[in-house]
């Protein structure tokens, strides 16, 4: 099968669907079956509706520019539909005997295939509005093309012996503007109920939930002749507000491609992602390109995409940055076919007092094992040699923070752990968890060891149950050596699910560090506590003739979130608390904030750490 990209179709739908940030993360790079399993985990476990409530979402999610009801068997886009439907009333069927008479349900993939079981029976991505007499027309036959009809609706559809090659039963033709939608449902259906389908009882169209040949054919050939249009753009977004789940294929309809078409041939990863020059505001990126193949790379700032270079580029120069903030870098390799997997690293810029300067950023990429097997013993990473008992490299459908591998700890083991490499001096440790499974009461440990020392514990941290990242951050400074890390998930009922793992170097400013650094008329000192909850002490000076002075928070992306305090100020100490609120009174999520104290003449800048 020819394999065809609609890429002016991609485009627009990227830039005009609601998709949520990371909503596909994980997907990025893959093709096949593993592409597949993939989506299915990012789709399943939609919100089920009741079938009776259809009518009524589908007033929001087909509903024509007119009002009326978008029947895809009665309308003719572009022209007058023979007749229409208004939602609700005598419009909804009700008894039919003939064409336009009412509206009802239909299930584009027949109920009977799926023998009228749930979640499938009251899926709004196939179950749409349609004309009862032709919903009765069609029946549970399968779509086809057909050249003689034994029978025609208004709008076109046709009814009659198949003649598109592998079957020659009676089939079921919707018109051509129509037939993408449809072969976009079935790709959806296929996916979303994909290894969920035992005992579904088929039909000359389908095995299970997956298509047969010659009708996986025909539906690649209505894919790629009919692309995705605005309206299923829109319905799309409305179904995701009702099911919590979106169709892979109108957000990306090259997945389609991916999948059933010809295999690809991405270009190889690149690797070796480092970092240098680090300025307050700026650094540059240097990889290693192992490709032969690449189009050119994509560059990634906190997972949205800053730069398209050319090939064989392998060093970019990032500018614009805030001080003393941490950001998340990416570089892919693209050609034709997609993009490779992201070679990924975090970096902190400089300021707030000192140089922030990594040991290491550790994304778990070079260890690929089984996520159902897990190892005792030292495990040779790129940030060193780790040791780990009963903890595993992870892929899972809730798709990592960064890159395709996580690490797991074991749940329910006594003493499973993983253990870092041992740095010389530590600053801050800091990644990415959650918990998939388990009880809002579990909890795990940090510990820390110096020079083969016994474990102690730092901090214990409660779970963040479910499948969304929280940010954990702790402030050791330790200038001691041979100092290692432990994360311990002690007989816990969940695996503890890491990401990102980051070690600073501690860095104390020096005397001549502060005499350099003495500012003319302000004084910014260390917040108290942090990390901090439910509220943080920022304790400033003003030393002279320092005007307007405004003391503000932003995020590491450099959005201005809240501004606690602006004000003149008399020479004086001051303090003001902020209880991790936006300047709307929101709560903030977990994470790494930037307090900057400022008036006309100076800035000063110090990162804090909510923790919920």
């Amino acid at each position: 099968m020819q394999r065809i990209f609609i890429t002016l179709v991609l485009i627009s739908s990227t830039l005009l669907a609601q998709i949520p940030n990371g909503y596909y993360n994980g997907a990025t790079g893959q093709s096949g079956s593993t592409l597949q399993q993939i989506l299915h985990d990012i789709i399943d476990g939609h919100q089920q509706q009741s079938y009776s409530s259809l009518h009524i979402h589908y007033y929001s999610t087909d509903r024509k520019p007119d009002g009326t009801v978008w029947d895809m068997y009665s309308d003719i886009p572009g022209s007058d539909p023979p007749y229409s439907f208004n939602f609700g009333g005598d419009d909804q069927c009700g008894n039919y005997g003939s064409e336009g008479d009412c509206y009802n349900r239909e299930h584009s993939w027949p109920k009977s295939w799926f023998d009228e079981g749930y979640p499938m029976y009251s899926d709004l991505f196939h179950v749409v509005p349609s004309d009862g007499y032709v919903n009765g027309q069609r029946g549970n036959y399968p779509y086809g093309e057909v050249s003689n009809p034994s029978w025609t609706s208004q709008n076109g559809s046709k009814k009659g012996p198949n003649t598109y090659p592998g079957y020659s039963g009676t089939v079921f033709e919707p018109i051509d503007a129509y037939k993408g939608d449809f072969a976009r449902a079935y790709f959806y259906m296929s996916t979303r109920y994909l290894n969920e389908d035992s005992g579904w009882s088929g039909s000359p169209m389908v095995d299970g939930a997956q298509l047969e040949v010659w009708a996986l054919n025909m539906m690649m050939d209505w894919h790629h002749n009919d692309p995705v249009s605005q309206k299923e753009i829109d319905r799309n977004d409305a179904v995701h507000d009702i099911q919590q789940n979106r169709n892979p294929y109108i957000d990306h309809p090259e997945y389609a491609d991916l999948i059933w078409g010809e295999p690809v041939i991405l270009p190889d990863a690149p690797t070796n992602l480092i970092s240098s020059n680090v300025t307050e505001t700026a650094l540059d990126l240097n990889w290693t390109d192992n490709a032969s193949d690449e189009s050119g790379f994509y560059l990634y700032q906190n997972g949205s995409r800053i730069a398209t270079l050319g090939p064989n580029v392998t060093a970019y120069n990032v500018s614009g940055l805030l001080p003393a903030s941490t950001y998340s870098f990416g570089v892919a390799a693209f050609n034709g076919d997609g993009e490779s997997p992201r070679a990924s690293l975090n970096v902190s810029t400089l300021g707030g007092g000192g140089s922030t300067v990594n040991h290491f950023v550790e994304s778990f990429e070079t260890w690929i094992g089984s996520g159902s097997t897990y190892f005792d013993g030292d495990i040779q990473l790129s940030s060193g040699t780790w040791n780990v008992y009963k903890a595993g490299n992870y892929t899972l459908g809730d798709p990592p923070y960064n890159g395709d591998y996580t690490i797991a700890i074991n749940d329910d083991t006594q003493g499973a752990h993983i253990t870092t490499p041992a740095v010389n001096t530590l600053g801050n440790i800091s990644f990415y968890y959650y918990q998939r499974n388990g009880d809002s009461s579990d909890e795990f440990q940090v510990q820390r060891s110096v020079s083969g020392g016994a474990f102690e514990t730092l901090v214990t941290q409660s779970y963040n149950v479910g499948t969304t990242y929280t940010l954990f951050s702790l402030d050791v400074e330790d200038s001691s050596e041979s100092i290692r890390i432990r994360v311990l998930n002690d007989n816990q009922t969940g695996h503890l699910i890491i990401d990102d793992f980051t070690v600073t170097a501690y860095d104390p400013v020096s005397i001549e560090k502060d005499l350099m650094g003495i500012p003319e008329n302000l004084s910014l000192f260390p917040a108290y506590p942090n990390p901090f909850n439910p509220e943080v002490t920022l304790n400033f000076q003003v030393i002279a003739n320092a005007g307007n002075v405004r003391l503000q928070v932003y995020n590491i992306q450099g959005e201005l979130l809240a501004t606690p305090l602006q004000n003149d100020f008399s020479e004086g100490s001051y303090s003001v608390k902020w209880d991790g609120t936006s300047q709307q009174g929101e709560a903030l999520p977990s994470g790494i904030y930037l307090i900057k104290l400022s008036n006309s003449s100076e800035s000063l800048f110090q990162r804090v750490t909510l923790i919920r």
